[in-house]
């Protein structure tokens, strides 16, 4: 299957903090052939092990988590208030279909309304919407009084394909999640690599929560963590430009981070660079202070519109990362180093 393709799977499927089964399961399917186990710990994140020649253990985390909400309350017309889970900036979902699934097993479909422009004074105009003001219409379900408070809500819309770009919900951080997928593939092609761990975190989103555990678990000699970042060109970091790696901040190490830049310049590999004075917001910083300290990376995918549902990528950017990163574990042995 064709790397956008899969990638579309990925960002359709339903997996908000916490309830991330469906996506896990999807992964899980896709690298069993590629790695020697895979176990799920309590939290449930994926821990996929492929080993190498047992001389360093590398664990590159992700996290597989998306936003969504949670019904809070429902009044007699089929109006319901929600809850967010994770950072939802409530003008983004006015007018957006949603499904929800509810803990009877059904899937039911809702509308975020908005009260018509006709229908609006000066003041409503003037006013920007918060949870508070905007309702979700589940009036349109025969049985909506089977909706409970508790339920689970998503954004109901499909990836799609842009030439080379792919555009869906939930890119961050499923493109990333395609990342350490391709990984496991791509170390097939080389002779020797160390014991790499591909992790599949779950509850990043909700406060870093499954790295602070399988990070612990673990222990590994080197983490490399990956997340998406904002393409933004007066930062100079694009989508089409490669990874941006973190630079200069507390919680990269010097000396990985040399040694990455270093691999990726001589093998004529894009990436840029990103700042990270100080805490990331990412799995990074969970990561960096497991057990008795771990050294950390940081590489981010450019994305357009995070924490929206039309999130983009570029797939490029996906595919020569994990190229990168096969490369860069193999010349961490013996048999790799220059």
């Amino acid at each position: 299957m064709k790397t956008d393709d899969v990638l579309m799977k990925l960002s359709d499927s339903f997996g908000p903090s916490g309830y991330e089964d469906e996506v896990l399961n999807l992964i899980e399917e896709s690298i069993k052939d590629d790695v020697d186990e895979i176990i799920r710990d309590s939290l449930k994140n994926l821990i996929a092990l492929k080993r190498g020649n047992g001389k360093k253990k590398i664990a590159i985390f992700t996290h597989v988590d998306e936003i969504a909400f949670l019904i809070s309350s429902i009044d007699e017309r089929g109006f319901a208030r929600v809850e967010m889970i994770g950072g939802v900036d409530p003008k983004v979902i006015i007018s957006q279909k949603v499904i929800i699934k509810s803990r009877d097993g059904k899937i039911r479909k809702g509308i975020f309304g908005m009260l018509a422009p006709h229908l609006q004074n000066n003041e409503t105009r003037k006013k920007i919407p918060d949870y508070s003001s905007l309702f979700l219409d589940v009036s349109m379900n025969a049985d909506w009084k089977d909706i409970k408070v508790g339920d689970l809500v998503g954004v109901d819309t499909k990836a799609v394909k842009l030439a080379d770009l792919v555009c869906g919900k939930a890119m961050d951080n499923r493109a990333c999640v395609l990342v350490n997928m391709l990984l496991a593939k791509e170390l097939n092609k080389y002779s020797s690599h160390p014991d790499v761990y591909h992790v599949f975190n779950t509850q990043e989103e909700v406060g870093l929560i499954g790295a602070t555990v399988s990070s612990q678990r673990i222990d590994p000699d080197l983490a490399i963590v990956m997340d998406v970042t904002f393409h933004d060109p007066e930062t100079d970091v694009k989508i089409g430009g490669g990874p941006a790696i973190s630079v200069g901040g507390p919680n990269v190490d010097k000396n990985y981070y040399k040694k990455l830049t270093k691999y990726a310049s001589n093998n004529d590999f894009k990436f840029q660079y990103e700042v990270a004075n100080g805490r990331s917001g990412s799995d990074a910083d969970a990561v960096q202070l497991a057990g008795k300290g771990i050294p950390t990376l940081l590489l981010s995918i450019p994305i357009k519109y995070m924490h929206t549902p039309v999130e983009i990528v570029g797939v490029k950017d996906i595919e020569n990362t994990a190229k990168l990163l096969a490369g860069f574990l193999y010349s961490l042995t013996e048999e790799g180093e220059n």
